[in-house]
Protein backbone atom coordinates (compact mmCIF):
# COMPACT_ATOMS: atom_id res chain seq x y z
CA UNK A 1 0.00 0.00 0.00
CA UNK A 2 1.35 3.43 -0.95
CA UNK A 3 2.71 5.49 1.92
CA UNK A 4 2.71 9.23 2.34
CA UNK A 5 4.36 11.81 4.54
CA UNK A 6 2.45 13.98 6.99
CA UNK A 7 3.25 16.31 9.88
CA UNK A 8 1.52 17.17 13.13
CA UNK A 9 1.97 20.22 15.33
CA UNK A 10 0.80 19.06 18.72
CA UNK A 11 -0.31 21.21 21.62
CA UNK A 12 0.71 19.72 24.96
CA UNK A 13 -1.75 20.88 27.63
CA UNK A 14 -0.35 18.87 30.55
CA UNK A 15 2.22 16.34 31.72
CA UNK A 16 1.70 13.04 29.95
CA UNK A 17 0.19 14.55 26.80
CA UNK A 18 3.40 14.10 24.81
CA UNK A 19 3.52 10.41 25.67
CA UNK A 20 -0.18 10.05 24.89
CA UNK A 21 0.25 11.72 21.48
CA UNK A 22 3.10 9.37 20.59
CA UNK A 23 0.94 6.40 21.65
CA UNK A 24 -1.83 7.60 19.32
CA UNK A 25 0.61 7.81 16.41
CA UNK A 26 1.96 4.34 17.18
CA UNK A 27 -1.55 2.88 17.43
CA UNK A 28 -2.29 4.27 13.97
CA UNK A 29 0.54 2.14 12.58
CA UNK A 30 2.58 5.01 11.16
CA UNK A 31 6.28 5.80 11.65
CA UNK A 32 7.64 8.95 13.26
CA UNK A 33 10.41 10.35 11.02
CA UNK A 34 11.03 13.55 12.96
CA UNK A 35 10.14 14.98 16.33
CA UNK A 36 11.09 18.19 18.05
CA UNK A 37 10.18 19.40 21.52
CA UNK A 38 12.17 21.86 23.59
CA UNK A 39 10.57 22.85 26.84
CA UNK A 40 12.86 25.84 27.28
CA UNK A 41 11.56 27.37 24.02
CA UNK A 42 7.87 26.47 24.21
CA UNK A 43 6.68 23.94 26.82
CA UNK A 44 3.34 23.50 25.07
CA UNK A 45 4.28 22.74 21.44
CA UNK A 46 5.89 19.78 19.72
CA UNK A 47 6.46 18.85 16.07
CA UNK A 48 6.14 15.42 14.50
CA UNK A 49 6.74 14.25 10.94
CA UNK A 50 5.37 10.82 10.11
CA UNK A 51 5.20 8.39 7.26
CA UNK A 52 2.59 5.70 6.69
CA UNK A 53 -0.53 4.72 4.81
CA UNK A 54 -3.18 7.29 4.02
CA UNK A 55 -5.58 5.42 6.32
CA UNK A 56 -3.06 5.41 9.17
CA UNK A 57 -2.35 9.13 8.80
CA UNK A 58 -6.07 9.85 8.75
CA UNK A 59 -6.71 7.76 11.89
CA UNK A 60 -3.87 9.52 13.73
CA UNK A 61 -5.15 12.93 12.64
CA UNK A 62 -8.66 12.13 13.87
CA UNK A 63 -7.48 10.72 17.20
CA UNK A 64 -5.11 13.62 17.90
CA UNK A 65 -7.85 16.07 17.06
CA UNK A 66 -10.33 14.27 19.31
CA UNK A 67 -7.91 14.55 22.22
CA UNK A 68 -7.43 18.25 21.56
CA UNK A 69 -3.75 17.89 20.74
CA UNK A 70 -3.71 18.75 17.05
CA UNK A 71 -3.10 22.33 15.96
CA UNK A 72 -4.74 23.03 12.62
CA UNK A 73 -4.56 26.82 12.66
CA UNK A 74 -2.56 29.58 14.27
CA UNK A 75 -4.47 31.82 16.62
CA UNK A 76 -4.05 33.27 20.08
CA UNK A 77 -6.05 31.37 22.69
CA UNK A 78 -8.65 33.37 24.57
CA UNK A 79 -7.35 34.21 28.02
CA UNK A 80 -10.01 34.37 30.71
CA UNK A 81 -9.76 35.22 34.39
CA UNK A 82 -12.64 34.44 36.66
CA UNK A 83 -13.49 33.82 40.31
CA UNK A 84 -15.55 30.92 41.61
CA UNK A 85 -17.32 31.06 44.97
CA UNK A 86 -16.62 27.56 46.27
CA UNK A 87 -18.43 25.73 49.06
CA UNK A 88 -16.55 23.86 51.74
CA UNK A 89 -17.33 20.47 50.18
CA UNK A 90 -14.73 17.79 49.44
CA UNK A 91 -14.06 17.30 45.70
CA UNK A 92 -15.08 20.83 44.64
CA UNK A 93 -11.70 21.74 43.14
CA UNK A 94 -11.49 18.36 41.41
CA UNK A 95 -14.88 18.90 39.73
CA UNK A 96 -13.87 22.36 38.51
CA UNK A 97 -10.55 21.15 37.11
CA UNK A 98 -12.28 18.23 35.40
CA UNK A 99 -14.55 20.69 33.60
CA UNK A 100 -11.53 22.76 32.52
CA UNK A 101 -9.85 19.65 31.18
CA UNK A 102 -12.94 18.50 29.27
CA UNK A 103 -13.22 21.95 27.69
CA UNK A 104 -9.54 21.92 26.66
CA UNK A 105 -8.62 24.90 28.79
CA UNK A 106 -5.01 25.36 29.90
CA UNK A 107 -4.64 26.61 33.45
CA UNK A 108 -2.26 29.57 33.82
CA UNK A 109 -3.28 30.60 37.36
CA UNK A 110 -4.97 28.85 40.25
CA UNK A 111 -5.22 30.48 43.71
CA UNK A 112 -7.25 29.48 46.79
CA UNK A 113 -6.61 29.76 50.53
CA UNK A 114 -9.40 29.12 53.05
CA UNK A 115 -7.37 30.92 55.74
CA UNK A 116 -6.93 34.05 53.64
CA UNK A 117 -9.04 37.21 53.50
CA UNK A 118 -11.34 35.58 50.94
CA UNK A 119 -11.65 31.98 52.15
CA UNK A 120 -14.40 31.01 49.72
CA UNK A 121 -12.94 32.48 46.51
CA UNK A 122 -11.03 30.43 43.93
CA UNK A 123 -9.15 32.60 41.39
CA UNK A 124 -8.66 30.96 38.00
CA UNK A 125 -6.97 32.06 34.79
CA UNK A 126 -7.06 29.84 31.71
CA UNK A 127 -6.24 29.82 28.04
CA UNK A 128 -9.19 28.51 26.09
CA UNK A 129 -7.43 26.75 23.22
CA UNK A 130 -10.77 25.84 21.66
CA UNK A 131 -12.88 29.04 21.69
CA UNK A 132 -15.98 27.00 20.84
CA UNK A 133 -15.68 25.39 24.28
CA UNK A 134 -15.32 28.63 26.22
CA UNK A 135 -18.98 29.31 26.85
CA UNK A 136 -19.59 25.64 27.64
CA UNK A 137 -16.84 25.77 30.26
CA UNK A 138 -18.25 28.86 31.95
CA UNK A 139 -21.81 27.53 31.76
CA UNK A 140 -20.91 24.18 33.32
CA UNK A 141 -18.99 25.78 36.20
CA UNK A 142 -21.70 28.44 36.59
CA UNK A 143 -24.42 25.78 36.80
CA UNK A 144 -22.85 24.46 40.03
CA UNK A 145 -21.19 27.50 41.59
CA UNK A 146 -21.42 31.24 41.65
CA UNK A 147 -18.92 32.64 39.12
CA UNK A 148 -17.62 36.14 38.40
CA UNK A 149 -15.79 36.99 35.16
CA UNK A 150 -12.86 39.24 36.04
CA UNK A 151 -11.34 39.66 32.55
CA UNK A 152 -12.12 38.17 29.15
CA UNK A 153 -9.59 37.91 26.32
CA UNK A 154 -7.16 39.63 28.65
CA UNK A 155 -3.89 38.22 27.30
CA UNK A 156 -1.10 36.97 29.52
CA UNK A 157 2.54 37.64 30.20
CA UNK A 158 3.80 34.52 28.37
CA UNK A 159 6.33 34.12 31.19
CA UNK A 160 6.59 30.38 30.55
CA UNK A 161 7.16 30.82 26.80
CA UNK A 162 4.16 28.69 25.94
CA UNK A 163 3.00 31.07 23.21
CA UNK A 164 6.40 31.24 21.54
CA UNK A 165 5.36 29.58 18.26
CA UNK A 166 2.03 31.40 18.11
CA UNK A 167 3.78 34.72 18.49
CA UNK A 168 6.39 33.66 15.94
CA UNK A 169 3.67 32.74 13.45
CA UNK A 170 2.10 36.16 13.97
CA UNK A 171 5.42 37.78 13.08
CA UNK A 172 5.56 35.69 9.90
CA UNK A 173 1.98 36.76 9.11
CA UNK A 174 2.98 40.42 9.50
CA UNK A 175 5.52 39.92 6.71
CA UNK A 176 3.42 37.80 4.36
CA UNK A 177 0.02 39.38 5.00
CA UNK A 178 -3.35 37.84 5.77
CA UNK A 179 -3.30 35.73 2.59
CA UNK A 180 -0.57 33.68 4.28
CA UNK A 181 -3.05 32.12 6.73
CA UNK A 182 -3.45 28.83 4.79
CA UNK A 183 0.34 28.40 4.76
CA UNK A 184 1.21 29.28 8.37
CA UNK A 185 0.91 25.83 9.93
CA UNK A 186 3.03 24.27 7.17
CA UNK A 187 5.57 27.10 7.33
CA UNK A 188 5.86 26.80 11.09
CA UNK A 189 6.61 23.11 10.73
CA UNK A 190 9.17 23.71 7.97
CA UNK A 191 10.89 26.57 9.79
CA UNK A 192 11.14 24.39 12.89
CA UNK A 193 12.68 21.64 10.75
CA UNK A 194 15.39 23.84 9.22
CA UNK A 195 16.19 25.29 12.66
CA UNK A 196 16.45 21.76 14.09
CA UNK A 197 18.78 20.65 11.29
CA UNK A 198 21.06 23.66 11.62
CA UNK A 199 21.64 22.91 15.31
CA UNK A 200 23.72 20.01 13.96
CA UNK A 201 26.04 22.65 12.45
CA UNK A 202 26.34 24.59 15.69
CA UNK A 203 23.61 27.16 15.09
CA UNK A 204 21.16 28.04 17.84
CA UNK A 205 17.57 26.98 17.15
CA UNK A 206 16.04 30.35 18.02
CA UNK A 207 18.77 32.24 16.11
CA UNK A 208 17.81 30.38 12.93
CA UNK A 209 14.16 31.28 13.36
CA UNK A 210 15.18 34.90 13.83
CA UNK A 211 17.36 34.84 10.70
CA UNK A 212 14.33 33.69 8.72
CA UNK A 213 12.29 36.63 10.00
CA UNK A 214 15.05 39.13 9.30
CA UNK A 215 15.28 37.89 5.71
CA UNK A 216 11.56 38.43 5.18
CA UNK A 217 11.55 41.81 6.90
CA UNK A 218 14.48 43.07 4.84
CA UNK A 219 12.63 42.31 1.60
CA UNK A 220 9.42 43.92 2.84
CA UNK A 221 11.23 47.04 4.06
CA UNK A 222 13.02 47.63 0.74
CA UNK A 223 9.85 47.85 -1.35
CA UNK A 224 7.88 50.99 -2.15
CA UNK A 225 9.39 54.02 -0.45
CA UNK A 226 12.24 51.84 0.80
CA UNK A 227 13.24 50.69 -2.69
CA UNK A 228 16.54 51.70 -4.25
CA UNK A 229 18.92 50.41 -6.89
CA UNK A 230 22.48 51.03 -8.02
CA UNK A 231 22.43 51.68 -11.75
CA UNK A 232 25.10 51.51 -14.44
CA UNK A 233 24.42 52.65 -17.99
CA UNK A 234 27.28 51.54 -20.21
CA UNK A 235 27.62 52.32 -23.92
CA UNK A 236 28.34 49.13 -25.88
CA UNK A 237 28.43 50.54 -29.38
CA UNK A 238 26.61 53.29 -31.23
CA UNK A 239 22.95 53.21 -30.23
CA UNK A 240 23.37 50.16 -27.95
CA UNK A 241 23.53 50.42 -24.18
CA UNK A 242 23.86 47.95 -21.32
CA UNK A 243 21.95 48.67 -18.13
CA UNK A 244 22.71 46.96 -14.84
CA UNK A 245 20.27 47.38 -11.94
CA UNK A 246 21.51 46.15 -8.56
CA UNK A 247 18.36 45.75 -6.47
CA UNK A 248 18.32 46.11 -2.64
CA UNK A 249 18.52 42.35 -2.22
CA UNK A 250 19.27 39.45 -4.54
CA UNK A 251 20.60 39.37 -8.07
CA UNK A 252 20.91 42.10 -10.66
CA UNK A 253 18.72 42.78 -13.67
CA UNK A 254 20.47 43.43 -16.99
CA UNK A 255 18.97 45.03 -20.07
CA UNK A 256 20.60 45.31 -23.46
CA UNK A 257 18.89 48.28 -25.12
CA UNK A 258 19.08 48.59 -28.90
CA UNK A 259 17.11 50.61 -31.47
CA UNK A 260 15.43 47.36 -32.57
CA UNK A 261 14.34 46.24 -29.09
CA UNK A 262 15.57 45.02 -25.75
CA UNK A 263 16.85 41.82 -24.15
CA UNK A 264 16.49 41.29 -20.41
CA UNK A 265 18.76 38.93 -18.49
CA UNK A 266 17.16 37.88 -15.17
CA UNK A 267 14.17 39.58 -13.56
CA UNK A 268 14.98 40.02 -9.88
CA UNK A 269 12.63 39.18 -7.01
CA UNK A 270 8.90 39.25 -7.64
CA UNK A 271 8.38 41.47 -4.60
CA UNK A 272 10.32 44.26 -6.34
CA UNK A 273 8.43 44.06 -9.64
CA UNK A 274 6.24 47.16 -9.23
CA UNK A 275 9.25 49.18 -8.12
CA UNK A 276 11.36 47.83 -10.97
CA UNK A 277 8.73 48.83 -13.53
CA UNK A 278 8.67 52.38 -12.16
CA UNK A 279 12.45 52.44 -12.37
CA UNK A 280 12.55 51.10 -15.92
CA UNK A 281 9.98 53.69 -16.92
CA UNK A 282 12.19 56.37 -15.38
CA UNK A 283 15.05 55.28 -17.64
CA UNK A 284 12.81 55.07 -20.70
CA UNK A 285 13.15 51.30 -20.91
CA UNK A 286 9.42 50.66 -21.16
CA UNK A 287 9.15 52.67 -24.35
CA UNK A 288 8.62 50.69 -27.58
CA UNK A 289 10.07 48.52 -28.88
CA UNK A 290 9.72 46.22 -25.86
CA UNK A 291 11.55 43.15 -24.63
CA UNK A 292 12.18 40.73 -27.47
CA UNK A 293 13.23 38.00 -25.04
CA UNK A 294 13.97 37.43 -21.37
CA UNK A 295 16.75 35.00 -20.43
CA UNK A 296 16.70 33.37 -17.00
CA UNK A 297 20.20 32.27 -16.02
CA UNK A 298 19.06 29.94 -13.23
CA UNK A 299 16.23 29.04 -10.88
CA UNK A 300 16.93 31.04 -7.72
CA UNK A 301 14.02 33.41 -7.16
CA UNK A 302 16.24 36.51 -7.00
CA UNK A 303 17.01 35.85 -10.68
CA UNK A 304 13.69 34.54 -12.00
CA UNK A 305 11.07 35.50 -9.42
CA UNK A 306 9.35 38.22 -11.45
CA UNK A 307 9.28 36.33 -14.75
CA UNK A 308 5.56 35.61 -14.49
CA UNK A 309 4.73 39.31 -14.77
CA UNK A 310 6.10 39.62 -18.30
CA UNK A 311 4.41 38.73 -21.58
CA UNK A 312 7.69 38.55 -23.50
CA UNK A 313 9.11 35.17 -24.58
CA UNK A 314 11.12 33.65 -21.74
CA UNK A 315 14.09 31.39 -22.40
CA UNK A 316 15.80 29.14 -19.89
CA UNK A 317 17.36 25.73 -19.26
CA UNK A 318 15.21 22.65 -18.64
CA UNK A 319 16.94 22.26 -15.27
CA UNK A 320 15.90 25.76 -14.26
CA UNK A 321 12.34 25.04 -15.29
CA UNK A 322 12.39 21.87 -13.16
CA UNK A 323 13.70 23.82 -10.17
CA UNK A 324 10.80 26.25 -10.55
CA UNK A 325 8.31 23.39 -10.86
CA UNK A 326 9.63 21.42 -7.86
CA UNK A 327 10.13 24.49 -5.64
CA UNK A 328 13.57 23.14 -4.69
CA UNK A 329 16.69 25.13 -5.59
CA UNK A 330 18.83 22.01 -5.13
CA UNK A 331 16.92 19.91 -7.66
CA UNK A 332 19.27 17.96 -9.90
CA UNK A 333 22.15 18.24 -7.43
CA UNK A 334 23.56 15.75 -4.96
CA UNK A 335 22.02 17.77 -2.11
CA UNK A 336 18.47 17.95 -3.48
CA UNK A 337 17.05 15.92 -0.57
CA UNK A 338 18.61 18.09 2.13
CA UNK A 339 15.87 19.68 4.19
CA UNK A 340 17.40 23.13 4.58
CA UNK A 341 17.72 23.51 0.79
CA UNK A 342 14.05 22.59 0.32
CA UNK A 343 12.78 24.74 3.18
CA UNK A 344 14.90 27.73 2.19
CA UNK A 345 13.41 27.61 -1.32
CA UNK A 346 9.87 27.56 0.03
CA UNK A 347 10.65 30.36 2.47
CA UNK A 348 12.39 32.74 0.10
CA UNK A 349 9.88 32.15 -2.69
CA UNK A 350 7.08 33.18 -0.33
CA UNK A 351 8.88 36.15 1.24
CA UNK A 352 10.04 37.36 -2.18
CA UNK A 353 6.61 36.86 -3.81
CA UNK A 354 7.84 34.41 -6.43
CA UNK A 355 5.73 34.72 -9.60
CA UNK A 356 6.98 32.03 -11.98
CA UNK A 357 6.18 32.09 -15.70
CA UNK A 358 3.36 29.87 -16.87
CA UNK A 359 5.45 28.62 -19.77
CA UNK A 360 8.98 29.01 -21.10
CA UNK A 361 11.08 28.27 -24.15
CA UNK A 362 13.77 25.72 -23.34
CA UNK A 363 17.27 25.81 -24.74
CA UNK A 364 18.35 22.63 -26.57
CA UNK A 365 19.54 19.99 -24.13
CA UNK A 366 22.30 18.42 -26.19
CA UNK A 367 25.12 19.70 -28.34
CA UNK A 368 28.56 18.77 -29.56
CA UNK A 369 30.27 22.17 -29.44
CA UNK A 370 32.07 23.34 -26.31
CA UNK A 371 33.89 26.49 -25.20
CA UNK A 372 36.55 26.11 -22.49
CA UNK A 373 34.86 22.90 -21.40
CA UNK A 374 31.36 24.38 -21.32
CA UNK A 375 28.69 22.98 -23.67
CA UNK A 376 27.23 25.46 -26.14
CA UNK A 377 23.45 25.06 -26.06
CA UNK A 378 22.25 27.70 -28.49
CA UNK A 379 23.17 30.61 -30.69
CA UNK A 380 20.74 33.37 -31.56
CA UNK A 381 20.52 36.76 -33.19
CA UNK A 382 17.84 39.07 -31.84
CA UNK A 383 17.33 42.86 -31.96
CA UNK A 384 20.72 43.14 -33.63
CA UNK A 385 22.50 41.21 -30.86
CA UNK A 386 24.24 37.88 -31.43
CA UNK A 387 24.37 35.66 -28.36
CA UNK A 388 25.76 32.28 -27.37
CA UNK A 389 24.08 30.31 -24.57
CA UNK A 390 26.62 28.33 -22.55
CA UNK A 391 25.70 25.62 -20.06
CA UNK A 392 27.41 25.69 -16.67
CA UNK A 393 28.76 22.69 -14.79
CA UNK A 394 26.09 22.89 -12.06
CA UNK A 395 28.31 24.09 -9.23
CA UNK A 396 26.08 26.93 -8.13
CA UNK A 397 22.88 25.34 -9.41
CA UNK A 398 21.77 22.71 -11.87
CA UNK A 399 20.68 24.23 -15.17
CA UNK A 400 22.63 27.47 -14.91
CA UNK A 401 23.48 29.15 -18.21
CA UNK A 402 25.77 32.00 -19.22
CA UNK A 403 25.27 34.43 -22.07
CA UNK A 404 28.24 35.44 -24.21
CA UNK A 405 27.75 38.27 -26.71
CA UNK A 406 31.27 38.26 -28.11
CA UNK A 407 30.74 40.89 -30.80
CA UNK A 408 29.41 43.27 -28.18
CA UNK A 409 32.05 42.30 -25.63
CA UNK A 410 29.54 41.13 -23.00
CA UNK A 411 29.68 38.07 -20.74
CA UNK A 412 26.84 37.40 -18.29
CA UNK A 413 28.31 35.13 -15.62
CA UNK A 414 25.25 34.76 -13.37
CA UNK A 415 26.28 33.62 -9.86
CA UNK A 416 29.48 31.83 -10.83
CA UNK A 417 31.56 35.01 -11.04
CA UNK A 418 30.52 37.67 -8.53
CA UNK A 419 32.03 41.02 -7.69
CA UNK A 420 31.61 40.61 -3.94
CA UNK A 421 34.53 42.91 -3.18
CA UNK A 422 32.56 45.88 -4.51
CA UNK A 423 29.19 44.81 -3.15
CA UNK A 424 27.73 47.45 -0.84
CA UNK A 425 27.64 46.57 2.90
CA UNK A 426 23.83 46.35 2.97
CA UNK A 427 23.80 43.86 0.10
CA UNK A 428 26.63 41.85 1.65
CA UNK A 429 24.66 41.66 4.88
CA UNK A 430 21.57 40.50 3.02
CA UNK A 431 23.54 37.79 1.18
CA UNK A 432 24.56 36.49 4.59
CA UNK A 433 21.01 35.29 5.28
CA UNK A 434 21.20 32.68 2.52
CA UNK A 435 24.68 31.55 3.53
CA UNK A 436 23.49 31.07 7.11
CA UNK A 437 20.35 29.14 6.15
CA UNK A 438 21.76 26.82 3.44
CA UNK A 439 25.40 26.69 4.60
CA UNK A 440 26.57 27.43 1.05
CA UNK A 441 24.68 29.10 -1.77
CA UNK A 442 26.44 26.68 -4.13
CA UNK A 443 24.76 23.27 -4.37
CA UNK A 444 28.18 21.74 -5.15
CA UNK A 445 30.89 23.91 -3.54
CA UNK A 446 33.75 21.81 -4.91
CA UNK A 447 32.46 21.82 -8.48
CA UNK A 448 31.83 25.56 -8.47
CA UNK A 449 35.56 26.18 -7.95
CA UNK A 450 36.38 24.44 -11.22
CA UNK A 451 33.43 26.13 -12.90
CA UNK A 452 34.61 29.56 -11.82
CA UNK A 453 38.15 28.79 -12.97
CA UNK A 454 36.91 27.64 -16.40
CA UNK A 455 34.66 30.67 -16.77
CA UNK A 456 37.52 33.02 -15.88
CA UNK A 457 39.65 31.25 -18.50
CA UNK A 458 36.93 31.95 -21.07
CA UNK A 459 36.68 35.57 -19.90
CA UNK A 460 40.41 36.12 -20.18
CA UNK A 461 40.53 34.58 -23.67
CA UNK A 462 37.70 36.78 -24.96
CA UNK A 463 39.18 39.82 -23.20
CA UNK A 464 42.54 39.17 -24.88
CA UNK A 465 40.86 39.00 -28.30
CA UNK A 466 39.04 42.27 -27.63
CA UNK A 467 42.20 44.01 -26.46
CA UNK A 468 43.61 43.49 -29.93
CA UNK A 469 40.70 45.67 -31.11
CA UNK A 470 41.35 48.21 -28.34
CA UNK A 471 38.24 47.02 -26.53
CA UNK A 472 37.53 45.24 -23.24
CA UNK A 473 35.26 42.42 -22.14
CA UNK A 474 32.44 43.68 -19.94
CA UNK A 475 31.66 41.14 -17.22
CA UNK A 476 28.07 41.20 -15.95
CA UNK A 477 28.14 39.48 -12.55
CA UNK A 478 25.05 38.03 -10.94
CA UNK A 479 25.75 40.18 -7.86
CA UNK A 480 27.82 43.34 -7.73
CA UNK A 481 28.64 45.97 -10.34
CA UNK A 482 29.40 45.41 -14.01
CA UNK A 483 33.19 45.17 -14.20
CA UNK A 484 36.28 44.57 -16.25
CA UNK A 485 39.20 42.28 -15.42
CA UNK A 486 42.33 44.09 -14.30
CA UNK A 487 45.21 41.90 -13.16
CA UNK A 488 42.80 39.19 -11.99
CA UNK A 489 40.57 41.62 -10.10
CA UNK A 490 37.09 42.78 -11.04
CA UNK A 491 37.04 46.58 -11.31
CA UNK A 492 33.65 48.37 -11.55
CA UNK A 493 33.10 49.95 -14.96
CA UNK A 494 31.94 53.52 -15.43
CA UNK A 495 29.84 55.47 -12.96
CA UNK A 496 27.25 54.05 -10.59
CA UNK A 497 24.26 56.14 -9.64
CA UNK A 498 21.64 55.35 -7.04
CA UNK A 499 18.02 55.34 -8.09
CA UNK A 500 15.14 56.09 -5.77
CA UNK A 501 11.59 56.79 -6.78
CA UNK A 502 11.06 60.45 -7.74
CA UNK A 503 10.37 62.62 -4.73
CA UNK A 504 12.45 60.46 -2.40
CA UNK A 505 15.88 61.48 -1.21
CA UNK A 506 18.84 59.61 -2.70
CA UNK A 507 21.93 58.68 -0.75
CA UNK A 508 24.21 60.12 -3.45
Amino acid sequence: MESRSEFFIIRIPDTGSLHDAVRIIADAGITITRCHFNRSIDPKTSFFSVRGTADGCQRATHALSERGYLQTEIRYPKSIRFTVIVPDIPGTLHRILTTLDCCKAEITLLSFDNRGTNPDRLSVAVRACDPCQTERMLDEIGSRYSIEIDEYDCGDDEADGSLFYIRYAERVREILGENSNPHLISLLNQFSHIAQQLTEYGEEYEDTLEQILQNGRRLAETCGNGFYADVQKIPVREGVFLYCFQLPGGGSIFIIDTPEGKIMVDTGYGIYHDDVMKMLDHYGLLDPPGFSRIILTHGDTDHCGAAGYFDSPIWTHSGTWKIIETNNRAHGACCEDIVYEQVYTVMINLFARMNPPKSVNLFPSSCEETICGFPVLDRFTDVGISGTIIEGHGGHQHGMVYLLCKEEGLLFTSDTILNLKHLTPDRSEYNGFAVYLVRSVNVNPDLVKKERKDLLTLANQVDADLRDQDRRLIICCGHGPVSTLEGGDLIPLGTIEQYRHPGLKSDV
